[in-house]
């Protein structure tokens, strides 16, 4: 039964929140001391005690599936053969969109035995059209006699679209600041938290100058503003996860760390289709537990090598200075699409990343060997 900590968002209400996590309103109420309920504002942080519904006892001829951190429904459903109106109705799930690590669901007869769970150091990876093991190896940091050690009998030149594999996850608990020093390229990129802001414009400087950057999302921007998420997925940039409600992380039990990122990633998956291997943290603060817990559900854990400091406003000139003093190889670049001065200065950062002979790619590309 986690305990969520909410960020209060612009247009929130005890009511829309209450909706959005299943849970009665007066609890909301209750539970954080609300003198007046119809007065919350933005940035306001609600402590959200989320109940879990148990299935019944299971009769003869059925399984109990725990939730895994990154599930949903759907991947559960194809999993285990059975469709997701099937798995909801025969465990009585008020809202099928929302699941919680731990959580128990009930399989009907019919089901098809799942996928056991990972191995303490590994995780769960579907393959996807185009994989490799060659490929998976050089995008999780390990190597390709580990991944063949850890799925005895795998055949890897008959890779199966939907097959699952174990991954080791120890390449991946290391957070990455600077990608390959070895390529003149950078990565520009945009953390997207509460407002639009200058979404719209930062895209359209971004496409007269033929360049793709990496947004990391949180779940409650998506949720905010899927269309603005599906313009930056349409004009082929890349999108991470910046946790669901923007918290400070390494204050969290580890339960509500895999929380905020698997919520994220279920908000940018039902926006775009999509799921993501990158996490940003939010406010850049991070612990070996943090590091683990984000490698354990399959993501690199991403900072910066340059800090534009655009959301302290310091102007525009400060920001293209901070990046021209900065610029190396294999640089990540760390802006915000809420920050007044970025959208100003970011055709003169570009001009000025030119102008010193380095190219552009994502993060995935700049960190890429």
């Amino acid at each position: 039964m986690p305990l969520i900590t909410y960020m209060v968002q612009a247009g929130d209400t005890v009511y829309k929140i209450a909706r959005r996590f299943g849970v009665n309103p007066q609890e909301i109420i209750a539970r954080n001391g609300l003198q007046d309920p119809d007065h919350i504002v933005p940035g306001q942080q609600l402590a959200i005690f989320v109940q879990e519904t148990e299935p019944p006892v299971p009769p003869p001829g059925t399984m109990v599936y725990i939730v895994q951190p990154g599930d949903t429904l759907y991947l559960i459903s194809q999993r285990v053969g059975v469709s997701v109106n099937r798995l909801a109705a025969f465990n009585n799930l008020a809202d099928p969109n929302r699941l919680f690590p731990g959580q128990r669901l009930l399989l009907p007869p019919e089901a098809q035995p799942p996928v056991n769970q990972p191995p303490p150091g590994y995780f769960w990876y579907p393959i996807h059209r185009g994989d490799t093991i060659f490929a998976l190896a050089s995008r999780f940091r390990t190597t390709v006699p580990l991944i063949l050690q850890a799925n005895p009998g795998i055949e890897p030149v008959n890779l199966q679209i939907g097959q699952n594999i174990l991954i080791p996850a120890v390449g991946l608990t290391i957070p990455v600041f600077r990608g390959n020093p070895g390529k003149k390229t950078v990565a520009l990129t945009f953390d997207a938290t509460y407002g639009d802001n200058q979404t719209d414009t930062l895209l359209a400087v971004l496409a007269e100058n033929g360049i793709r950057a990496t947004w990391f999302i949180s779940g409650i921007w998506a949720e905010n503003f899927p269309a603005l998420l599906q313009k930056i997925q349409a004009a082929g940039h890349e999108i991470g996860n910046h946790s669901q409600t923007h918290p400070h992380m390494t204050k969290l039990p580890p339960v509500e760390m895999r929380t905020q990122i698997t919520e994220a990633a279920r908000m940018i998956r039902a926006v775009t289709g999509m799921s993501t291997g990158l996490f940003r943290p939010p406010f850049g603060e991070y612990d070996q537990t943090l590091l683990d817990v984000a490698a354990g559900l399959g993501y690199r854990t991403i900072m910066w090598t340059i800090d534009t400091l655009d959301w302290q406003n310091p102007g525009p000139d400060a920001v293209v200075q901070r990046v021209a003093a900065g610029l190396q190889n294999g640089a990540i670049i760390l802006m915000h699409n809420a920050a007044p001065d970025t959208a100003t200065a970011l055709p003169r950062v570009i001009q000025e990343i030119q102008r010193q002979g380095y190219g552009f790619g994502t993060v995935s590309g700049v960190i890429d060997p």
